[in-house]
């Protein structure tokens, strides 16, 4: 270990991390080679890790240093770490489908979907993007994104034995703790039980593995397909929601309806 500098200030958020995976500071410890004493030092900032450490630390997350590790230069203004831990899953299962990152081979269903009327008639796509055109621009830039320092949470629902795209879901930070939720299913895919099941494992992801405290899903009223699966998935209407954007994607139009609410707390209790 070395003693902080005069200088600059390593924060980091180990605590954060081994809590995510439900380790204990003694768990972490033996898997380093360390004193359970040396974790609670790092995690209360008392002393900063070595780079070697450092690295063993990601390694064992499976993340990025830069993301558990950061220098601050002392009297200089930071912008503060959300809680929230935005990753790409390899693959999170979900009964009869697989939910796994997109790929280039979904592109043709994608089109079919976002050029329906009928399937995009609650969501706020602009008219340039429900064109062809628009889809393989939306895709292409979730694609790339994974690769980024800010990566878009949107994953394909794949049937377990072809791999065909049978629709989306996903998360974005809302802030203070939250992510706002959303899925959407092809119409052969509907009524079979998949848009639950996929929920669930995302939710379960989010929660265990993202950092979320809370899940948000904001509804347009008329869209009662999904209220009823929001309801069935266990979260609470909490109120009415309106957005009137003045610019961005969501210029075209406001954005009225219902917000539903689930809490970590509350999933851990459903035990599903």
């Amino acid at each position: 270990m070395e003693a902080l500098g005069q200088k600059t200030k390593i924060e980091n958020r180990v605590r954060l991390f081994r809590k995510l995976r439900g380790m204990t500071q003694q768990d972490l410890a033996s898997r380093l080679g360390v004193a359970r004493q040396t974790v609670n030092a790092i995690e209360n900032g008392r002393y900063e890790a070595s780079l070697s450490l450092a690295f063993d630390i990601a390694r064992i997350f499976a993340s990025r240093i830069e993301d558990i590790f950061r220098p601050i230069d002392r009297g200089v203004e930071v912008m503060e770490w959300t809680s929230i831990i935005i990753k790409i899953p390899d693959a999170l299962d979900a009964d009869q489908v697989v939910l796994r990152p997109h790929k280039a081979s979904d592109l043709g269903a994608f089109k079919q979907f976002v050029t329906d009327e009928s399937s995009t008639r609650y969501m706020a796509f602009t008219e340039e993007q429900k064109t062809s055109e628009g889809a393989a621009v939306m895709m292409d830039a979730v694609i790339a994104s994974y690769a980024t320092d800010t990566p878009v949470l949107s994953l394909t629902i794949a049937d377990r034995e072809t791999d065909m795209y049978l629709g989306a879901l996903g998360g974005a930070d809302a802030g203070s703790g939250a992510m706002e939720v959303f899925i959407t299913l092809m119409p052969e895919a509907r009524g079979r039980g998949i848009a639950t099941a996929s929920m669930r494992a995302l939710h379960r992801f989010l929660f265990e593995s993202c950092g979320a405290q809370e899940l948000r899903a904001d509804i347009v009223e008329e869209n009662m397909r999904s209220i009823a699966l929001f309801e069935r998935l266990g979260f609470q209407r909490i109120g009415v929601v309106e957005r009137a954007a003045e610019g961005g994607a969501f210029a075209h139009r406001d954005m009225k309806g219902l917000r539903f609410l689930l809490t970590a707390s509350r999933f851990k209790q459903m035990k599903v």
